[in-house]
């Protein structure tokens, strides 16, 4: 590819688990599109130390996306606004991509409906939470070491089709993104 076909994207997410789900499940997705692709976590990092990757962004012409958690507020619209405003003038509305709930809810939605935890999965999953998680999967989501076992073994039987089927949350941020069918 010539220099002006290059393209770059960068997903700021907001904790460890948001990472891993990023990097293994979305990555690959989004290196379809674009030559390079990166995931930060955003939930420990100071106001100042973001508005400048999100200036130095803008000024490169990549693309960005600020992926947050609807776990209280209003509207969908008023978080993006609220984050909009709280980095402006470097990040407007369009790139805030709100989830709906927890991470909990993506990382589910892909468990196919015959699984090796056991587990019944919901046909709509945009409102499991943490405490939800632990009961779909016992106390294996407990434990924050069984968890992290439990959530990598999660990724490696990942269904995306049936994810999308099952969270709109996903299926937005994933049509957002230029990754849904």
């Amino acid at each position: 590819m010539s220099a002006a076909q290059w393209t770059r994207i960068t997903l700021f997410v907001e904790g460890e688990e948001d990472r891993i789900f990023a990097e293994r499940i979305l990555k690959p997705r989004l290196q379809e599109r674009y030559n390079e692709v990166r995931v930060h976590t955003h939930a420990k990092t100071p106001d100042d130390k973001l508005m400048s990757h999100f200036r130095s962004l803008a000024r490169m012409g990549g693309d960005y996306f600020l992926i947050v958690d609807y776990d209280r507020g209003a509207c969908f619209t008023g978080i993006r606004r609220s984050y909009a405003n709280r980095y402006e003038p470097h990040l407007h509305e369009s790139p805030v991509l709100v989830a709906r709930r927890t991470i909990e809810a993506w990382y589910t939605a892909g468990v196919p409906t015959e699984n090796p935890f056991k587990a019944i999965i919901p046909p709509t999953v945009d409102g499991v939470d943490k405490q939800a998680f632990a009961r779909i999967f016992g106390k294996r989501a407990e434990s924050r070491v069984e968890r992290r076992v439990l959530l990598q073994q999660i990724l490696a039987i990942y269904d995306w089709d049936t994810a999308l089927q099952r969270s709109a949350s996903l299926r937005y941020c994933a049509t957002r993104l230029g990754i849904a069918p």
